[in-house]
């Protein structure tokens, strides 16, 4: 064969020509098997016509010599002197790893460059300034000691670790992006508890109530109303109200900025600054409850570096903890599964030559601390609450305070609240630190003037130390006699606490105390321990002991778990009141359903019976005592439920409490199980809904339907859905379902003969080889028909058409036939 290359360039001699035969022609070879492969070498001429004697070019390219003639190509096309420089497509590899098969290189006098671009995606960090090339900015690769391998046009570049970006890799992302936000629907929910208590001899004593709680929810703004009290029934001691309002107030929350504002009746977010007080008024704060799939408290991080592509497998105190692909480079692992307290990483890092090193990390974390540069705010003004629930409920004094948690870094997080009333201003400051991966150190100091007293201090330290085989924690607080908290109300004068545990094989063992000095002068000391300790297969232990004004109280718990809903246990008592008490128990499935309790025991209530009863409507509840020392019998019947509104007639259902209800529509379908998060729950009633109650507010509840429930003759757009409902709300949500018609075809061939048995049949708007098989005397059987279909028949015989109408929905699996197909399309 011939080759043709160009001319070589040196100062001593003539130039020679810009193309020369390399090689001959073998004698014999046919013009068509001769082409020219042209090589690269710079040449300070410009390159001339191709001799015809090398421009056959029938015969296939290889890769290399592909990069050669587009290499060649841009030569010429550029218009360019060789000696300024030249571009080719080369195959880089780095570290003995193939980075990129076709990578545009220019090189120049011996030196080579890459387009910033190619080396962004090499991850090279450059080590000189830009320098443009027809307008590209490039960077040399002098600095990885570039090898051109002629033969196989392979540039080599050897990198060390340093030499590539950092990579930032997230282990604990989940695959799947959160659903959106749901839509609440403009509606209204009361939930109720009604209580009465009835004794058989004092008539005096027994009482009814009912707690409401009214909400409205899907107003403008995605916002929510809520008003709340207690209502008492019957006769009323002395000139008690009827009716005690507890909370009114109007909430929004934007799960994107994290922020909820609330106008009316809440809580303070004094935090561990402060004592959280009830006020009437307006507050904003900061929520990262909005958005719980997002950890705001530092994780552990591993850093490390790969000399080439490796695997790390991740274990947190020796449990597997996932598994990542690294590039060549520095990386940074983040994010990684939830833990705290302190423990150890250990990375197990292996290359592609199944070279293994393993590196241990220790990491201590809290929850107390915020992430590196997360910052928690609140802002509140208006009257304080006293007395709350009490005929004496009142709103006090005004005040306004501002509170910030900022995280310096993920071992420091500063605080500080202030805070002014009419009678009180104060300052407070404190920081949570974790030292050496060690344990959380508090601070905290707090400073007050109040009108007509003076200036008062306190101050709080503390320490907590968390692992997997023992917890510790002692703190110690203490406030002169002038020191107020924005109430008015006084704090200890000294308060010192202890509590520790440790884990022992299958034992857990804890214990504490507190000692307390109060305001007045008051000691107090009261004492704990614990035990607990699975026995056997089914039992479990618990040990407890408490003193208390120098008297100690014990118990003793068994308890065993006969299966999913049912628990028996004894408990003995022994110190401030003697007693042995035997109890079983059976809760209401979450479907719906009966539950009982019956208790026997020698202490106050001697005899104790109740069953209860969990429905779509709500749930009941009877409970007769028979009380120690006389023959009083008590009773006490409580239901409790939701009247829910949203639009048309209200409903009966479930208590919404705190949580989340959601209407299901499965269209036309009763009889369907519906399921939250994999579980079942529901069953949808003779109009295809259903209610689920407890979803999770801000959270992913997955809804899915039961497939063994699903006629056989009905579709499903789609088998499950993902439900991101706001707090507090009701939403509903619809499957779109379809009936599908299924037939029993019987098929002749034009000539009479029935379809052979394998054909196919398929309707004309599905992809060739899909389509149901044949059986024996061409019967057939299709799904899903219209009221009009055509089918393609395919198979051994040939291709046929047929033509022909359902018949109607109401027949189930019809028999059609026998049809006949034609030939043509009819």
């Amino acid at each position: 064969m011939c080759m043709c290359a160009n001319c070589g360039c040196w100062p001593t001699t003539p130039r020679r020509p810009a193309w020369e035969l390399v090689t001959p022609c073998r004698a014999g070879a046919a013009a068509g098997h001769c082409r020219p492969r042209c090589a690269t070498r710079p040449c300070a001429s410009k390159p001339t016509a191709m001799p015809d004697r090398c421009a056959a070019t029938s015969m296939p390219w290889s890769r290399n010599e592909r990069r050669v003639v587009v290499t060649a190509a841009l030569l010429i096309g550029s218009g360019q002197g060789l000696a300024a420089h030249q571009v080719r497509l080369l195959d880089v590899w780095i570290n003995g790893q193939s980075a990129d098969a076709n990578a545009f290189i220019v090189e120049e006098d011996g030196r080579f460059f890459a387009s910033a671009q190619a080396m962004a995606a090499w991850r090279l960090k450059p080590v000189d300034l830009a320098r443009s090339i027809d307008g590209v900015p490039h960077h040399g690769l002098y600095a990885w000691r570039p090898q051109l391998r002629a033969s196989t046009q392979r540039l080599e570049l050897s990198a060390g670790s340093a030499a590539f970006t950092g990579q930032v890799l997230n282990m604990a992302g989940s695959a799947q992006a959160s659903a959106a936000l749901s839509e609440n629907s403009l509606g209204l929910a009361l939930d109720y508890t009604l209580n009465m208590d009835r004794y058989s001899q004092d008539n005096q004593a027994s009482q009814s109530s009912a707690y409401l709680d009214l909400r409205a929810f899907g107003l403008p703004g995605q916002g929510g109303l809520r008003h709340s009290g207690v209502l008492q029934l019957g006769a009323l001691p002395g000139n008690d109200p009827r009716f005690r309002r507890l909370d009114t107030a109007w909430y929004r929350a934007d799960p994107d900025t994290l922020w909820r504002t609330t106008v009316g009746d809440t809580l303070s977010c004094g935090g561990e600054l402060a004592p959280t007080l009830r006020f009437a008024g307006v507050q904003v704060r900061s929520d990262f409850g909005l958005q719980p799939e997002q950890v705001y408290h530092p994780l552990p991080s591993v850093q490390g570096s790969a000399q080439v592509p490796s695997g790390i497998d991740l274990l947190i105190n020796d449990r597997p903890a996932g598994s990542v692909a690294v590039g060549s480079g520095p990386f940074s692992l983040d994010t990684l599964p939830t833990v705290t307290g302190a423990g150890e990483i250990r990375i197990v890092q292996r290359d592609l030559q199944g070279i293994e090193q393993v590196r241990s990390v220790p990491y201590y974390t809290s929850p107390r601390l915020l992430r590196s540069g997360l910052t928690d705010s609140c802002f509140e003004a208006g009257a304080l609450r006293l007395n709350y629930g009490l005929p004496s409920d009142r709103y006090a004094e005004r005040f306004a305070a501002v509170s910030v948690r900022h995280g310096w870094s993920n071992t420091l997080t500063a605080q500080a609240r202030v805070e002014t009333s009419e009678l009180v201003r104060s300052l407070r400051v404190g920081g949570h630190w974790i030292p050496s991966q060690w344990a959380v150190l508090s601070a905290q100091s707090a400073f007050s003037q109040t009108d007509g007293v003076g200036s008062g201090h306190s101050l709080r330290l503390g320490m907590e130390r968390i692992t997997r085989q023992y917890h510790l924690s002692a703190s110690i607080e203490s406030a002169d006699d002038n020191f107020r908290q924005l109430d008015g109300s006084r704090a200890p004068s000294r308060r010192t606490a202890l509590f520790g545990g440790w884990t022992l094989g299958q034992t857990s063992w804890s214990a504490g105390g507190i000692w307390q000095i109060g305001a007045t002068g008051v000691r107090t000391r009261v004492l704990t321990a614990s035990m607990q300790r699975r026995v056997g297969a089914d039992w479990h232990m618990g040990l407890s002991a408490l003193q208390r004004e120098r008297r100690w109280s014990l118990a003793v718990m068994l308890t065993r778990q006969l299966d999913t809903d049912t628990t028996v246990a004894v408990l003995a008592q022994g110190g401030r009141e003697d007693a042995l008490t035997v109890q079983a128990q059976r809760y209401e499935p979450a479907t719906g359903g009966q539950g009982w309790r019956v208790q026997g025991s020698t202490g106050q209530a001697r005899a104790l019976g109740a069953w209860s009863h969990l429905g779509d409507a709500g749930r009941v509840e009877l409970q007769a005592a028979r009380l120690a020392g006389s023959n009083d019998t008590a009773v006490r019947a409580t239901a409790s439920g939701d009247v829910i509104w949203l639009g048309g007639m209200p409903v009966l259902g479930r208590s919404l409490g705190e949580g989340v209800a959601a209407q299901i529509e499965v269209e036309g379908m009763p009889g369907v199980g519906v399921q939250l998060n994999h579980r079942d729950v529901a069953v949808t009633d003779q109009h295809g809904r259903a209610w689920l109650y407890g979803l999770q507010p801000w959270e992913d509840n997955v809804i899915g339907i039961s497939a063994e429930a699903l006629p056989m003759d009905m579709l499903l757009s789609f088998p499950e859905m993902r439900l991101r409902p706001r707090a507090q709300s009701v939403v509903q949500a619809k499957f779109p379902a379809r009936r599908s018609r299924s037939v029993l075809l019987e098929v002749l061939r034009p000539d009479g003969e029935p379809v052979a048995a394998g054909s196919r049949a398929r309707r004309t708007d599905e992809a060739p080889g899909s389509g149901a098989p044949f059986a024996q005397d061409g019967k057939v059987f299709l799904n899903d028909v219209q009221d009009v279909n055509r089918i393609r028949i395919e198979g051994p015989q040939g291709v046929c058409h047929l033509l022909f109408q359902a018949p109607d929905a109401a027949i189930i699996q019809p028999e059609i036939g026998p049809l006949t197909c034609q030939e043509h399309p009819p």
